[in-house]
């Protein structure tokens, strides 16, 4: 069973406490100052060790409130750590998780950060030569940063890059890439489409008749039939993908942000 030290379980009951009462996660300074150490220094070193041990998410770059319990502890708690039942108010606490439980699994946004989204990830998108698409039911990945009014309507959800095709737009291997489901783009889109019934592609979409379109027809060996559009990689490397004369070809969204989580 996994230990806690007696200030890990009282940081921890102060995080839920405070998720409970305010319906946000605290800051690592309002944790500094409620046990009245003398520097942040102190709750980072608790906040790390809790993190290592799998009870908080990863860090969030430029949050604040980035404390939130997983939901595997939250879902737990009681039963996981039995020393954690000494928490005041527990059947009030126990109401609030519910709450929270609910809002996790019902939506994309995660409460306490408003401004993030908890996306589906769906597995691996080649970023070279079209691939089949390993999807990975269950898992999730928090989404930082993301501009709303960037989204139409259509659900979103996130996939893994690979290979250096979209290299000229900063796509690399590893990137992860939030994606929003709408089956019709527009010129100069970098869309996730289907291709050759079921294999996978990232590429900037080139409409007949753009000047993407013509520069993309320069730059291909095979010319007849003309198809209705262009997949265009953004590393010359590779040739453009003509698009939609099979039938089976389909755009799957438009890819509206791009994670990485180290340059290392």
């Amino acid at each position: 069973m996994l230990e806690l030290t007696h200030v890990q379980r009282k940081v921890m009951e102060f995080i839920l406490n405070h998720m409970d009462s305010t319906g946000t996660p605290p800051t690592i300074r309002e944790i500094a100052n409620y046990f009245q150490w003398k520097s942040v220094g102190s709750a980072q070193d608790v906040i790390a060790a809790l993190r290592k041990k799998g009870l908080l998410l990863s860090p969030m770059p430029g949050k604040s409130r980035q404390l939130v319990p997983t939901a595997a502890v939250l879902d737990g708690i009681f039963n996981q750590y039995p020393a954690v039942n000494t928490l005041s108010h527990k059947s009030r606490f126990t109401s609030a998780k519910k709450k929270y439980l609910e809002k996790m699994n019902n939506s994309n946004v995660l409460p306490g950060f408003e401004d993030l989204l908890r996306v589906p990830m769906l597995g691996i998108v080649q970023a070279g030569n079209p691939h089949e698409a390993i999807e990975n039911a269950g898992e999730f990945i928090i989404f930082p940063s993301v501009a709303r009014n960037t989204l139409r309507d259509g659900k979103v959800f996130a996939l893994n890059i690979e290979g250096y095709s979209m290299l000229n737009v900063g796509f690399l291997p590893k990137d992860i890439i939030l994606v929003e489901t709408i089956q019709t783009a527009h010129d100069r889109d970098i869309v996730v489409a289907y291709l050759n019934q079921g294999e996978v592609t990232v590429k900037r979409y080139a409409q007949k008749g753009s000047a993407l379109y013509k520069l993309a027809l320069k730059n291909i060996s095979h010319k007849n039939p003309l198809p209705p559009a262009f997949l265009v990689p953004e590393n010359p490397d590779f040739e453009p993908i003509p698009f939609g004369i099979d039938e089976s070809d389909k755009i799957i969204g438009i890819v509206r942000s791009l994670y990485r989580k180290s340059v290392f």
